[in-house]
């Protein structure tokens, strides 16, 4: 029962931010960017919080301390779940676009609202579109949008970490930003563990991040093994 009357919520969430895009498309066009920019994001982390808690999920994030104060930066997180995305940006602290699949891109709506966060579409199964997901994603990064990648590729759909792709890692490269490391545990409970809706605890750790200047930030091999190994070892803590 509780799992269907967050859906009918959720449902009518869709057609509140429907209105509220329309609304903000116009303000977009008279105000400066600076300012519908930072209504965005005010929406945007509203929005998330609201569809996590509203499953009466509580949320724990440790870690703050070591997001960058300004530079161009990429995350890279481990993916348990579908609440993985209004998790991080409705509680890391910091407003970030994603990299998500393509698939998202035909949900209405949801796809507008994702094109001005900004987010990119990528299609794994096309190799040269994947890269022009990541030069677009870069030039985002450079322009002072962070962004998210989860370079597992799918959902865990546990607290288990899966392996990571080494093109995911091109991003980061690609943008020169500084990489720092989300581990997510918890998330895939909520839904992912019996295909309802269900409160968990979810954890948010945000873990030191790696700096273009730093040796193993050179090595693809060396830094995926080094980032796997270090969000594996935030789950077990």
């Amino acid at each position: 029962m509780k799992s269907l009357l967050w859906e009918l919520l959720f449902c009518l969430s869709f057609l509140i931010l429907l209105v509220i895009y329309i609304i903000y498309i116009v303000l977009k066009l008279i105000l400066p960017r600076r300012v519908s920019r930072s209504i965005l994001q005010g929406i945007a982390k509203f929005w998330a919080k609201i569809v996590i808690l509203s499953t009466g999920s509580k949320v724990t994030v440790t870690g703050k301390e070591n997001l960058p104060s300004s530079g161009n930066i990429c995350f890279v997180s481990n993916h348990q779940g579908l609440f993985d995305i209004p998790l991080i940006l409705g509680f890391s602290g910091i407003h970030t676009g994603f990299v998500a699949k393509r698939e998202l891109f035909k949900i209405p709506v949801l796809s507008q609202w994702m094109k001005e966060i900004p987010c990119t579409f990528i299609d794994r199964r096309n190799p040269r579109k994947a890269i022009q997901t990541f030069q677009k994603s870069a030039e985002l990064i450079k322009k002072g949008n962070p962004m998210v990648i989860f370079p597992e590729g799918t959902r865990s759909r546990s607290d288990k970490i899966g392996d990571f792709h080494l093109g995911s890692l091109k991003l980061p490269v690609m943008a020169e930003a500084t990489i720092v490391p989300l581990a997510i545990k918890g998330s895939w409970q909520i839904y992912e563990k019996n295909k309802k809706i269900r409160p968990a605890t979810v954890y948010l750790k945000i873990l030191p991040p790696i700096e273009p200047k730093d040796d193993i930030y050179k090595n693809k091999h060396k830094l995926a093994d080094y980032l796997h190994s270090r969000i594996s070892q935030a789950l077990e803590e």
